[in-house]
C-alpha cells in the first residue's frame, strides 16, 4: 500500500509544529509562531482538525504517578492469521484501558502491545484475560520495561 503523504504548507508546518510541542497554545501564540493573524490560524488550525491531519490533543500523565508502576512490552503470536478470527482481538484491545498502544507487525510476531499495570500481579491477572478471552492467541512474549528513556508521539516536521 502506498500512501502519499498531505501536501502541508510551510506555515502548516509551523501550526503543527507549535501544537506538538504545547497542545495548550493559545491561538495568538500559533499566530505568532506561524507569522499569520489570529484568525487566519484559526481558521488553518480549524482545517487541520477538519482534515483529520490533528487527530486529537492530550496531556502527557506520568503513569507512575497514577500507580501504573509496570509498563510491559507484549509480543502475540496468533495461531491462525485469517481476519475474522482476529475481530476478537481488535475488540479485546479497543476496550482494554491498559493497553496504551497496538500495532500490527511482521516479523517474529504478528502484534505488539503496550501495557500499563500497577504491578507485575496485575499484568500476570490481564495477560489470563487476554488468553482466555481470545482462543486465537497461541503464545506471547512480556518484555518488562525498566526505564522508559523517550515518552512522546511528536512527529519530526521539516
Amino acid at each position: 500500500m502506498n500512501i502519499s503523504p498531505t501536501k502541508l504548507t510551510a506555515t502548516d508546518r509551523a501550526i503543527l509544529r507549535t501544537v506538538q510541542e504545547n497542545a495548550r497554545a493559545t491561538i495568538d501564540e500559533i499566530a505568532m509562531k506561524a507569522g499569520l493573524s489570529t484568525s487566519s490560524a484559526q481558521r488553518r488550525l480549524q482545517r487541520l482538525r477538519a482534515e483529520k491531519i490533528i487527530l486529537g490533543d492530550v496531556s502527557i500523565i506520568d503513569p507512575k504517578k497514577l500507580g501504573f508502576g509496570a509498563t510491559l512490552l507484549v509480543e502475540l503470536e496468533l495461531e491462525r492469521d485469517r481476519p475474522e478470527l482476529m475481530v476478537n482481538l481488535h475488540q479485546w484491545i479497543a476496550r482494554t484501558p491498559e493497553v496504551q498502544e497496538a500495532w500490527c507487525i511482521t516479523g517474529r510476531g504478528d502484534y505488539t502491545l503496550v501495557v500499563v499495570c500497577g504491578s507485575i500481579q496485575e499484568f500476570d491477572l490481564l495477560a489470563e484475560r487476554l488468553m482466555n478471552e481470545n482462543p486465537n492467541i497461541r503464545k506471547f512474549t512480556t518484555n518488562v520495561v525498566l526505564k522508559t528513556l523517550k515518552r512522546g508521539l511528536a512527529l519530526p516536521l521539516k
